[in-house]
């Protein structure tokens, strides 16, 4: 069995072992309903009108991105950057037969590669958590920016997760040993105080507690695949602690004391004339 990385397998995806294993994750995690609800939250705040010229970064398979272009028509773009091969090829042969204009690069979210004052929006989904320097990647999305331009990010804080039901020490190890999978796993709270530093006024931060009160298979193999295993690998807890703490979990869930919890920042703002 391949010991599971330290770091997130988006930190570097076509390193992995099966980079379309993200894809596939991606999708399954687009037509969820929370996420559905949180796209169309960013969606209003970004106020994208006919001709806009709009950046996402971290586009992944660029669902955002063909979503966005019906909103901008033939006479704006949207530019959908990623870091990973594998997302922008997909990327571009999902748009193949779009008829409105999206064009897909790869490119470094930390380094943008194009003209200052270049877009009238920007957005980010759950990409700050695991680059090195996320504010200098807000800071270069402030760069390429036009006056007013409206910056919109979401992204976890993995400190806030909570789970009821299995013991409390072996939860704490889990918990921890989670938020360090990811080079900022508390970006979701430093997000209105980054945008601060960067200048962006008119601050707006929804918060959204996403919570979970029920095992189903689903949720088990998750639990298995993002807490237990990768723990286990770097002999956080034993596979013993970890197989109790999971018929814990399910012990709690019959009776209806299981909880999983964490907290996700949506956070606007705009970038002030110069």
């Amino acid at each position: 069995m391949q010991t599971p990385s330290k770091e997130s397998g988006y930190s570097n995806l076509d390193c992995t072992s099966d980079p379309m294993k993200y894809v596939r994750r991606l999708d399954r995690q687009g037509a969820n309903p929370l996420w559905q609800k949180i796209k169309s939250q960013m969606l209003s705040l970004l106020d994208v009108r006919e001709g806009d010229r709009v950046l996402d970064v971290g586009c992944g398979t660029g669902d955002d991105v063909r979503s966005l272009a019906q909103f901008v028509g033939i006479s704006g773009s949207v530019i959908g950057i990623d870091s990973s091969i594998t997302m922008i090829q997909e990327a571009k042969r999902r748009s193949e037969k779009l008829s409105f204009p999206v064009e897909f690069y790869l490119g470094d979210a930390q380094n943008l590669e194009f003209p200052d004052n270049s877009f009238n929006s920007c957005r980010v989904e759950r990409v700050l958590q695991h680059l090195d320097n996320p504010q200098q990647a807000l800071a270069q999305m402030v760069r390429v920016a036009k006056s007013g331009a409206r910056i919109v990010i979401v992204e976890p804080d993995y400190g806030t997760i909570s789970i009821d039901g299995g013991h409390s020490v072996i939860t704490r190890k889990l918990i921890a040993r989670r938020c360090s999978h990811f080079r900022n796993g508390r970006i979701g709270i430093l997000l209105p105080l980054l945008y601060k530093h960067v200048g962006l006024k008119n601050i707006v931060v929804e918060l959204t507690q996403v919570v979970r009160t029920n095992i189903d298979e689903e949720h088990e193999q998750f639990l298995l695949d993002k807490y237990i295993e990768p723990a286990i690998a770097v002999g956080v807890i034993s596979a013993s602690e970890g197989k109790q703490w999971i018929e814990d979990l399910k012990q709690a869930d019959l009776m209806g004391s299981y909880r999983y919890a964490f907290n996700l920042f949506l956070v606007c703002g705009y970038k002030p004339n110069s």
